[in-house]
């Protein structure tokens, strides 16, 4: 019986041992696949996604110049560099207004709140673009690490890095940020423990 949506949910966990066995193209294919499904504002879709498998790469990432000496990141099987492509979001938020606008496809107040978001967008200093694209880029990656446990797999969603270092290294172009990276491979944990988890009472106001 295939895993549901919510069985996903359930069973994700962060993981940090992993198996040595590499991905396959086809897995590494079908994370993407994933992310690239995922839901964005103005379906800009800024994400852009380094796949690092070399295993010296994968090595250097469990090093200080990149990760702040989080040693475990070196037993990845793959590490996704997950990046925000800040230029091409206004530029594409700014063509989907145009389109909607256009096509009378959306229209009135909604329509003018659209182009106000755009235009404040455009006109923002580069952190203010950053955190709107790294809304959109964290739900691509969440669609991933559903989809890695579904296929078997375990990941890892690490906010602890030295972005300069990383973006030299792997040539990472002007114009984008790096949002995370992301560990994944197959899962070599000695013991799994029980998440902790708010109760409902705690998060709905």
């Amino acid at each position: 019986m295939s895993m549901g949506v919510k069985e996903a949910i359930a069973a994700r966990h962060s993981v940090r041992a992993f198996a040595k066995k590499p991905l396959t193209q086809d897995e590494i294919h079908e994370l993407l696949e994933a992310a690239r499904n995922a839901p964005s504002s103005l379906n800009t879709q800024p994400w852009r996604f380094k796949v690092v498998t070399d295993a010296a790469d994968i090595a250097w990432f469990g090093t200080s110049e990149a990760s702040r000496r989080q040693g475990w990141l070196a037993g990845a099987a793959a590490v996704f560099i997950c990046c925000a492509d800040l230029a091409h979001y206004v530029k594409d938020s700014q063509s989907a207004a145009f389109f909607y606008r256009d096509g009378k496809i959306i229209t009135g107040e909604t329509m003018d709140g659209i182009d106000a978001y755009v235009a404040r967008e455009a006109a923002a200093a580069e952190q203010a673009r950053f955190g709107a694209c790294a809304m959109n880029t964290a739900l691509a990656e969440a669609f991933m690490m559903l989809r890695a446990v579904e296929m078997g797999l375990g990941s890892c969603w690490v906010g602890m890095f030295d972005e300069a270092n990383i973006k030299a290294r792997f040539a990472i172009p002007e114009g984008m940020r790096i949002v995370n990276i992301l560990a994944v491979g197959r899962p070599d944990e000695p013991e799994v423990y029980p998440r902790k988890r708010k109760a409902l009472e705690e998060i709905v106001l």
